[in-house]
């Protein structure tokens, strides 16, 4: 698969090939294909969450011409392979950290962004009026061992003056809701949080952002970009556009060429999820997982789990390292192994489909919005964690590069770090998944 570290160019339509659950079931609105016009005011490259939503508010709200580009089809990259969980955060940084770091009236502040995220995507799902299979759930942090679990109850009481509820899930409570899961030490339930359908999500994006008149190209991959006089100069699927505002909003797909700066600000790391055959009724009520239930363990490689609709199990983890060995059958093994540790008691739970995507990680796990050059603006870096945030940092996006005020929050104040040894990453990524498989 299109490796963002080796791949010089995204190709046209990158995303032909990946066999996910989500593409096999899920209807999705006509994408009419069009020309890539001559000029434009903004020009947005990437037609995942991030874009969709920074070009529906550019030409609905600000009432400017945008032009909407992707190398692929809309929702190419990791917006229509997900897990489909809506939860309220991202990045990997948890409250302790942002009350440590920011102190407590930041992190009340970003955990009510996080909350308003939430209330953005629901609010557009129910707007675009394309179904979505919005369930509403809760986020289930459960401590991989007793001292992890410990930490996440300390951090309940400061959710108290949030929009968030947070409720302690008692080893005895975990035990009695999820008798089938291995590891019973309990764990933070909070809310709000939803389950849905991630490729019907961009669908309702696009039915969106077609009503508001932007112009949509697929399969124009972005080749060249120059500056001169204030207008940039993009060469897309090979043909020319001029534009005053460039939006990258590309997160873990972004190709090292044209955005050599950009690329070393961020690191893109394979994610895999796997998709099990239909659970009995039996089964479902032995395990104890629902379709209210989104979980994710506390590990540093975490393990993340959800009961699909029609009673199979989505079960997500780390990848391979590089993009060739994405659909290796080593990595498809290993995540089968996985989830037969987590439900030791349910049997030949196989792969009935598997997948991976590039997710962007943040050198210090905080996304970033911002401008690293005149009339450019970019948003990435959600860690793995960026349906409900990626979309409304969309929005915030649009207003930012607008000149309108965004929440006074630590990822929309300054740039995303720069990898210092940027070559290295995969070699620290590699040293690091040896080191896990000892971890406890």
């Amino acid at each position: 698969m299109y490796d963002p570290l080796k791949s010089r160019d995204i190709p046209a339509f990158h995303e032909f090939g990946i066999a996910s659950y989500w593409a096999a079931v899920t209807p999705f609105p006509d994408t009419n294909a069009v020309a890539l016009p001559r000029k434009a005011e903004v020009v947005v490259i990437g037609a995942g969450y991030t874009g969709l939503n920074a070009a529906i508010e550019i030409a609905q709200q600000q009432h400017r011409e945008v032009v909407l580009i992707d190398a692929g089809g809309v929702g190419a990259g990791a917006s229509s392979r997900n897990a489909g969980f809506l939860l309220p955060g991202t990045g990997r940084l948890s409250y302790g950290d942002y009350a440590s770091k920011f102190g407590d009236d930041v992190a009340h502040a970003v955990q009510n962004e996080f909350a308003n995220s939430i209330a953005h995507v629901k609010n557009a799902v129910e707007t675009s009026d394309w179904p979505c299979e919005l369930i509403e759930a809760r986020y289930l942090r459960l401590g991989h061992n007793a001292k992890a679990a410990a930490t996440l109850q300390q951090h309940q009481p400061a959710y108290a003056n949030t929009l968030l509820t947070a409720q302690w899930l008692s080893p005895e409570a975990q035990q009695a809701q999820l008798p089938g899961l291995k590891w019973q030490h309990g764990g933070l339930s909070l809310t709000p949080a939803a389950a849905l359908n991630p490729r019907a999500l961009t669908g309702a994006y696009l039915r969106l952002a077609q009503r508001a008149g932007v112009t949509i190209v697929t399969g124009h991959p972005v080749t060249e970009w120059g500056q001169s006089v204030g207008k940039h100069t993009l060469i897309a699927g090979g043909h020319e556009i001029q534009c005053d505002q460039v939006l990258v909003c590309t997160n873990g797909y972004l190709p090292q060429q044209p955005f050599p700066e950009l690329s070393t600000r961020q690191f893109p790391v394979l994610s895999s999820i796997l998709v099990s055959r239909p659970l009995s009724a039996a089964e479902q009520q032995h395990c104890g997982l629902t379709v209210n239930d989104l979980v994710m363990d506390t590990r540093t490689l975490k393990y993340y789990y959800r009961l699909l609709p029609d009673g199979r199990i989505l079960f997500g983890g780390r990848g391979a390292v590089e993009g060739k060995h994405a659909d290796d059958a080593a990595q498809k093994q290993r995540m089968e192994k996985a989830l037969a540790a987590t439900f030791p008691d349910l049997s030949d739970l196989h792969a009935d489909y598997f997948w991976s995507g590039w997710i962007s990680v943040a050198l210090d796990s905080m996304p970033r919005i911002y401008s690293p050059a005149n009339g450019v603006y970019t948003s990435s870096g959600y860690c793995g964690a960026g349906v409900a945030f990626a979309s409304l940092a969309g929005k915030r996006l649009a207003q930012y590069c607008n000149g309108e005020a965004v929440p006074d929050l630590p990822f929309y104040q300054s740039e995303l770090p720069r990898y210092p040894f940027a070559a290295a990453r995969r070699i620290a990524l590699r040293a690091m998944y040896s080191i896990d498989r000892f971890r406890k």
